[in-house]
């Protein structure tokens, strides 16, 4: 869902950031802001604070900041719109019932599920009339039941089959729902050719992309996913989700495979409670999803090492998302298996029986670092330390992090308060490390005039005059920034500083605001209103300067005096006057 910017805008200026933290985090008065440990790593030294002034935290350790939405949805787990909604019961705003996007957006948004939705029609009637692609799930030992379970279909070979099933084929909106392509000479074709189609759906139910998978082994590449649009993002959706809710709930935990023909292949199988991600590591984003309908999540991953490989950077990508409630463990499959594979040669029951006795996550993470290393010599513990250290610190569950600890503390014969003196003397250095390079960016950028007027008026909106608008032409990206923190500000002089990233976010990204944020850190008291008058002054010459610049360039392209307008030569006794 949607919201309207002004709404927003006025839910974080009604929120007190502080109230919303300290529930959570006890903090600590600490002059004109509040601190605490991080909750987002491990520390014994507070470099966590959060500002009242600008209703923004900040770590100085591992560089979390964001608004209070966005505090919720990291600390708590909680998805944008659950994040909206706790809001503004807590304020007392009534949340917008309806969809807000622009009627642009919608239509296009609209066009898009229309589109996608004929492609799956279309897919679904073709299977029906291929031989080849029956076959083919046939030998894949798929019946068609599981085909009309998945809503699988075909997309034969040939470059405009597509064709038949719209009437303009040369719509844009194919192109953008990843359907069709274009040529650098101009020419339209199908995206999918010759492949058995997998439609993707939200939980929703509508279509929002397809994987595609070949038939004919010798082509590349074997699978081939829709691109990302406004309805489709790799990192958010799940394959097989839709449908494995149900079994999800009466199993009592989720398994993620690395595909969709291991989706359908177990479900063949009568093993339902099973999920893909889509050419992408896991990531915490699948996590949260997950958590919503069981608190088992158990990764499956092919023995090999391309297996293995993959199974180390979804237990990093989902270590900020566990929390003391969910528990994670992973299933590596014997070489030479895949899910499918091994369901057809063994059976559903060993499936499910390794699935059982998969490895919890902190046993699978020791196991891993010590496949090589026997932990005998000094120096063995200590590269044992040094690994496993950046995992302790991503860890946010308390309960599960002390016991890990333990256990660590043990292997190496250390107690865990020589454990965490360890961890507490890395971390304390890296923070050191990253308060240098945000100085050291923070003197570079703080160089431009522009950038130092961009800062000022976003801690003091007041100060903000209709005339800053003419002060920034170029089309770089300072004064495109500059010009969206006036107009903001203009708007309304109320806004805080939290209520501007949030609009800035929306137009330059996270990392524009990351940067803003670092750098307000460093701005200290003073007299603003004079400072920001200075800058107006040194803007404005330097503006004129570079007018002067451009119009003296013009002047000499012309060459002689004799093509030279009154206006010209005006301008050049004024210039040698001065």
């Amino acid at each position: 869902m949607a919201f309207p910017e002004s709404f927003t805008l006025e839910l974080l200026n009604r929120t007190d950031i502080v109230d919303i933290v300290d529930k959570r985090v006890p903090l600590q008065k600490k002059g004109a802001e509040y601190s605490a440990n991080c909750p987002f790593h491990q520390e014994k030294t507070p470099s966590f604070t959060v500002s009242p002034s600008k209703q923004f935290y900040h770590c100085f350790g591992c560089g979390a900041h964001g608004n209070a939405i966005s505090f919720l949805i990291e600390h708590d787990g909680l998805t944008f719109l659950d994040a909206i909604n706790y809001l503004a019961v807590a304020v007392g705003l009534e949340v917008p019932k309806s969809n807000f996007q622009s009627p642009e957006k919608k239509q296009q948004s609209s066009n898009l599920l229309e589109a996608l939705n004929i492609a799956n029609l279309y897919y679904k009637n073709q299977l029906k009339k291929s031989s080849l692609a029956i076959n083919y799930l046939k030998d894949r030992g798929l019946s068609g039941q599981i085909a009309k379970d998945f809503s699988i279909g075909y997309a034969p070979d040939g470059y405009e089959n597509l064709k038949s099933a719209f009437k303009n084929y040369q719509d844009e909106t194919l192109i953008k729902a990843g359907l069709t392509s274009k040529s650098d000479s101009g020419k339209y074709y199908d995206r999918f050719r010759g492949r058995i189609m997998f439609p993707i759906y939200n939980t929703k139910g509508d279509v929002i992309g397809f994987g595609g998978r070949v038939i004919d082994s010798e082509k590349e590449p074997k699978y081939y996913n829709s691109p990302e649009t406004s309805l489709f993002q790799k990192k958010y959706e799940l394959y097989g989700l839709l449908t494995s809710r149900k079994a999800i709930h009466d199993e009592g935990y989720a398994i993620v495979v690395e595909g969709y023909m291991d989706v359908v292949g177990l479900a063949q199988f009568d093993i339902r409670n099973v999920v893909a991600t889509l050419g992408t590591a896991t990531t915490e984003f699948h996590i949260q999803k997950l958590m919503r309908y069981t608190s088992k999540i158990i990764f499956c991953f092919d023995g090999d090492r391309a297996g293995k490989s993959a199974a180390w950077k979804a237990m990093n990508n989902s270590l900020s998302a566990v929390t003391d409630s969910i528990e994670l463990k992973f299933l590596f499959l014997p070489n030479k298996h895949d899910p499918d594979s091994f369901v057809r040669e063994k059976s559903a029951k060993e499936f499910q029986d390794l699935a059982k006795h998969a490895l919890p996550l902190s046993e699978y993470i020791i196991k891993y670092l010590t496949t090589d290393n026997d932990l005998i010599s000094q120096e063995s513990k200590v590269k044992f330390l040094n690994n496993i250290e950046p995992i302790i610190s991503k860890i946010n569950a308390p309960k599960l992090s002390l016991l890990f600890k333990k256990r660590i503390a043990e292997l190496v014969n250390l107690d865990i308060n020589e454990v965490n003196q360890l961890i507490v003397k890395v971390n304390r250095k890296k923070s050191l490390i990253s308060k240098k390079r945000n100085k050291n960016i923070q003197r570079k950028i703080l160089m431009s005039s522009t950038r130092k007027f961009c800062l000022l008026i976003i801690l003091n909106p007041v100060l903000v005059k209709k005339e800053d608008l003419n002060m920034f032409f170029s089309d770089l990206h300072e004064a495109k920034l500059a010009n969206a923190i006036v107009e903001i500000c203009l708007k309304d002089e109320n806004y805080n500083v939290a209520s501007i990233f949030h609009f800035l976010s929306n137009r330059f990204g996270e990392k524009v605001v990351e940067e803003l944020n670092s750098q307000l850190t460093t701005v200290g008291e003073m007299n603003y209103e004079s400072e920001i008058d200075a800058l107006r002054v040194n803007l404005k010459n330097k503006q004129s300067a570079l007018e002067k610049k451009n119009t003296l360039n013009q002047i000499e392209k012309k060459g002689n005096t004799s093509s030279l307008s009154d206006e010209d030569k005006d301008f050049l006794r004024n210039i040698t006057k001065r």
